[in-house]
């Protein structure tokens, strides 16, 4: 007998990610079949053995899962603490920053390797928060046994922390040229702006490259020292410089 969970808080993380995978232009049947499959963790042929009755009353009864699982999330889970994103450093903020631009769904679990922490208490009885200078692809299995509604709120916290830092510091970020010029708005163009649209494309492409090379003199050595400065202290200087034109 398939049986589904009932809310979202007995869906774990990993399931979670495979849910938000299923491909919805394939029709409602492929939709549904998956999803069943997924939540009550049981074969897809299981599913297929269903009759249209079977599957349609299991359907209804999951309408739930249509819904967002609650924006909230843990401060503390699996002996670790959530790094607050006015402490990220530049390294921290451009992976997640990553993540998020590739597929915030599918990369939560390793959102969430990077903003859980483990802790200690140092010589002056202070705790202080974990380095990162760890893999945050093999820690990211850590957390996928967790119910979803322990960490699915980390998705709305860092897309309105990072709209608000893009306009405190919208002086330093280029403007969306990530779509590729089509042949017909080529032939409205001459050959010089057309070079200098591609030109600000690769800059976009490049733009974390750049910023990290401009902040070490091309030094690439230098890289790990100026990554793992705090992020807000790096635009702080970068806006100095601009400002000054130094």
């Amino acid at each position: 007998m398939v049986k589904l969970p009932n809310q979202w808080s007995q869906v774990t993380l990993e399931q979670f990610i495979e849910y938000s995978k299923i491909d919805k232009e394939q029709g409602a049947y492929h939709f549904n079949s998956e999803a069943i499959s997924i939540l009550a963790d049981v074969p897809i042929e299981d599913v297929e053995d269903l009759d249209v009755d079977e599957m349609m009353a299991i359907v209804q009864d999951a309408k739930w899962c249509l819904s967002e699982p609650s924006k909230r999330y843990k401060h503390e889970i699996l002996g670790m603490k959530f790094k607050p994103f006015n402490k990220l450093t530049l390294y921290e903020y451009i992976d997640l920053d990553y993540f998020f631009q590739d597929n915030y769904l599918s990369n939560l679990d390793k959102v969430c390797a990077i903003c859980y922490r483990q802790t200690r208490i140092n010589e002056w009885n202070e705790e202080v928060l974990e380095p990162y200078d760890y893999d945050c692809n093999i820690r990211a299995e850590k957390f996928l046994d967790l119910p979803i509604t322990e960490v699915y709120g980390i998705i709305s916290e860092f897309i309105k922390y990072r709209d608000t830092f893009i306009k405190n510091y919208e002086n330093l970020f280029s403007g969306d040229l990530d779509d590729e010029l089509t042949e017909e708005e080529e032939k409205d163009l001459t050959p010089e702006e057309i070079k200098e649209i591609k030109k600000q494309q690769s800059a976009v492409k490049w733009s974390w490259e750049q910023t990290i090379h401009a902040l070490t003199n091309g030094d690439i050595t230098k890289s790990r020292a100026v990554g793992n400065l705090p992020l807000i202290y790096v635009f702080n200087v970068l806006s100095m410089k601009k400002e000054l034109d130094i």
